[in-house]
């Protein structure tokens, strides 16, 4: 009798944890020609062997006892059928019965048998089957027979813990399965040839239905779990794991035995061999595609199908020149290992033969030492063996794939990927088939590690992590240009801005993957926390995305104190808060040093004359070999404005009321009368082009009257009128200098070649550029070697929030054109 167009479905414990779970399970099946088995329900196993380890105590546990007694009598008066309620339920209370005297066994003891154990442990694959059996059997309608329980005990023989599948079809064969539609099998238990019970380790019911497949030769099996299928990395560590659509056997079995759990590494080999497909299905989504396991003969959709981790594991090394050259040394290496029963998990050794490192799992890490060190004890005495070292606090991270063969660069992608999250590899170790990279690192970088592989294999190199300090008019400007090119730059350039955090000078709003630009402001106002810039900086400085940005878009000298500590967790800074640049001269030659230490991106070109390009301008000068020697700009557009106005023949305090109202000026328009932000400006262009300046250096006249220095914003406006001829007067006194008719004043930074920086009025001619400024706009002028007589002149709108939001934004562009150059 052939069964290859029979199913063989698998449930685990999750599936079968409550009568909701079991009646989804009875849902989720055809009722025809069905092969089923089942684990216990979750949590039995465990607690059937807690009982036990209690036992050897001298401990009966009768409350834990009565609770499994009472789960499984509830669910089977619930859902078995009537015919079958009363014989379920009378041998669970006689199979407690025996538990209850092999625990007063155990308690006597104080030891136990793995053979007593089998019998413990296996009576909830026992339990769970029957009471499903109970529950199909009402299902068709009480026609018993048309569904069978089968105790695998009594079925799957093992000899020295090898399946004995001769003797195992036999007894199958006497069954006649096919007289019935569905066969309900225990998991996890099997027998031998004694009729003693036995099982097949925990996690063994994938095991026992690979089995049952093969033995019969059904040709689909499917394992229901509580996750939609095999995923790329563990989703606990890894957000951004996804489900995998297919995998081929290999990389199933490197996956299961590199840790990955959702599978046991034997389940894979009769299926394997008989050349039957497995799929892994969520029970609770069962109309989820989930995944396929089966031969592997399509193009891999990607060439790394999954990213799997050993935890715990020890590296260790046996270093010394009297191993080179030396036949043998690895030979008597394993053999001593062997002899300790320690498997070896990963290998690597120099080509100059003078060391070898290997991976193991870290409980056995002191014996292997031990060994080692006797066995090696007089290469170590006569100095041949330099020393057997062990570090215990290792993990193994195993990237796997099919794809990976024959393709160049897989390795230095992973490489990379650590690079850039600061982890250090301790090991590698590539086999000959390439289907699998293995890299030992520290066990506290694991998660991270994973994380970095992960995205730097799947995620665009384009995908940076964003996190917003300051969402005044400059900020919420930014977001929404970011909103208004954010399906063009990821569909046309492949860059993926995820906007993980927001931040003002009160909260903070933080989102695992990505806020969303449309509607953060609803969110702000809801979701908001207080803000904790620590907390901010270490959520924004991803490990499971390529890159992080942090964007400072404040003028706080709080936050530009920040800027070590951000370049040195790893994020890039991009800003137009001129406060660090222009902050002790140590600061400043600090952030640019950590910047390269670091290999992060510090962008800043918003902090003089927001969009305009000055600061790359002078780079690029610098770098292409020319000499500047005289830099002089009206970098400042509210004190433009003010200053076209007055030219125009408007008083000083109409001015400067006109301006705020306009919102050109800051809250206190003391704080740009005072010239303190032009000379910032000055004094960051200066250390662009190497004079080491700072604000004490800078010649400073300030615009406003020393009697309403001090007082409060609404008298200095009140009163500002009453100083209006004096500053009239200090106008006329300047353009008196002036050779012709005409002459104006504006307020201009100048940065001399012998590094004398002033910042103050100055007159120019009518038909001087800086004479013809309209509005707000600002506007540079750079004399250098090459440029001279007539230098060069940069000028445009150099104030609002649009324009300085825009600059920020390409800088923006301009890192992660650097980071795919990179």
């Amino acid at each position: 009798m052939t069964y290859s167009h029979w199913i063989t479905h698998k449930f685990g414990g999750s599936s079968l944890n409550d009568d909701a779970c079991f009646l989804n399970v009875a849902k989720i099946l055809s009722g025809k020609q069905e092969i089923i088995i089942v684990s216990a329900t979750q949590g039995t196993t465990s607690s059937l062997q807690l009982l036990l380890d209690q036992a050897c105590l001298g401990e009966l546990n009768d409350e834990l006892l009565t609770s499994i007694e009472r789960k499984h009598i509830d669910l089977a008066d619930e859902l078995a059928c009537e015919q079958l309620r009363t014989t379920i339920i009378a041998n669970i209370k006689q199979d407690m019965h025996v538990i209850g005297d092999l625990l007063n066994t155990v308690m006597t003891l104080r030891v136990y048998s793995k053979e007593l154990q089998a019998c413990v442990i296996g009576y909830g694959e026992k339990w769970s089957a029957q009471i499903l059996t109970g529950l199909l059997s009402a299902k068709n309608n009480n026609k018993m027979s048309k569904v069978l329980y089968v105790d695998a005990s009594q079925v799957l023989i093992l000899a020295d813990n090898e399946v004995d599948w001769e003797k195992s079809a036999e007894n199958l064969a006497k069954l006649n399965l096919s007289d019935y539609d569905q066969v309900v099998i225990t998991g996890f238990i099997a027998g031998n040839d004694q009729g003693v019970q036995l099982t097949l380790g925990r996690n063994g019911s994938d095991y026992s239905a690979a089995i049952f497949a093969k033995i019969l030769g059904i040709d689909k099996l499917i394992i229901w779990t509580d996750v939609d299928g095999i995923m790329s990395a563990d989703p606990r560590k890894v957000p951004s794991a996804f489900v995998l659509p297919c995998i081929s056997y290999q990389e199933a079995l490197e996956l299961a035995y590199f840790g990955a759990t959702v599978l046991h590494p034997s389940t894979i080999e009769p299926m394997m061999s008989a050349g039957s497909t497995i799929f892994i299905k969520n029970s609770f989504k069962p109309d989820e595609p989930g995944t396929i396991i089966g031969q592997s003969n399509e193009q891999p959709s990607s060439l790394i199908k999954g990213i799997t981790c050993v935890e715990s594991a020890a590296l260790l090394n046996i270093e010394g020149s009297g191993m080179a050259g030396v036949p043998g040394s690895a030979e008597r290496i394993f053999q001593v290992l062997r002899q300790g029963h320690i498997s070896v998990i990963l290998i690597s050794q120099a080509s100059s033969e003078q060391s070898i490192c290997v991976a193991i799992k870290s409980d056995q890490a002191l014996r292997a030492r031990q060994l080692l060190t006797q066995h090696f004890r007089y290469e170590i005495e006569y100095g041949k063996i330099k020393s057997i070292e062990v570090d215990e606090s290792c993990s193994i991270i195993a990237a796997v794939g099919d794809g990976m063969v024959g393709q160049r660069g897989i390795a230095a992608k992973i490489c990379h990927a650590l690079a850039m999250a600061n982890v250090n590899i301790k090991a590698i170790a590539q086999g000959v088939a390439e289907c699998n990279i293995s890299l030992v690192i520290q066990r506290y970088e694991a998660q991270k590690a994973m994380r970095a592989i992960h995205s730097g294999l799947y995620l665009s190199h384009k995908t940076i992590s964003v996190g917003l300090i300051g969402s005044g008019r400059i900020g919420a400007t930014l977001l929404s240009q970011l909103k208004q090119q954010q399906d063009i730059l990821k569909k046309e350039h492949g860059l993926a801005l995820r906007l993980r955090g927001i931040a003002n000078s009160k909260q903070m709003l933080l989102d695992e993957h990505e806020i969303d630009l449309g509607s953060w402001q609803d969110e702000f106002g809801v979701k908001g926390a207080e803000i904790d810039l620590n907390v901010f900086i270490d959520h924004v400085v991803s490990d499971f995305i390529p890159h992080s940005l942090i964007i400072d878009c404040t003028a706080s000298e709080e936050t530009a104190q920040r800027y070590l500590d951000i370049l040195k967790k790893g994020a890039h800074i991009v800003t137009p808060n001129k406060k660090a640049n222009s902050s002790h001269l140590d600061f400043y030659h600090d952030l640019l040093s950590t910047a390269d230490h670091y290999n992060r991106y510090y962008l800043y070109e918003t902090t003089v004359c927001a969009g305009l390009p000055v600061i790359k301008t002078l780079q690029d000068l610098l770098l292409t070999g020319d000499k500047i020697h005289r830099i002089e700009g009206i970098v400042s557009g509210t004190l433009g404005f003010l200053f076209n106005q007055i030219s125009a023949g408007v008083s000083f305090s109409h001015a400067v009321k006109d301006a705020k109202q306009r919102g050109f000026t800051e809250p206190d328009p003391r704080d740009d009368l005072s010239g303190l932000d032009v000379a910032r400006k000055m004094v960051c262009l200066a250390r662009e082009i190497g004079i080491p300046a700072s604000l004490d250096d800078v010649g400073l006249e300030s615009l406003i009257p020393d009697e309403l220095a001090n007082c409060s914003v609404n008298e200095f406006l009140k009163r500002l009128h009453e100083y209006d001829a004096m500053i009239t007067s200090r106008l006329e006194k300047i353009t008196s200098t002036s050779l012709s008719v005409g002459a104006v004043v504006r307020y201009v930074g100048k940065i001399a070649a012998a590094g004398e920086i002033t910042v103050g009025m100055q007159s120019y001619e009518a038909d001087h550029p800086f004479a013809r400024l309209q509005a707000t706009d600002t506007i540079v002028s750079i004399e250098t070697a090459r440029y001279t007589p007539q230098p060069m002149i940069i000028q445009g709108a150099g104030a609002g929030a649009e324009v300085t939001a825009a600059g920020v934004f390409a800088d923006i562009l301009r890192l992660s054109s650097s980071l795919s150059e990179h």
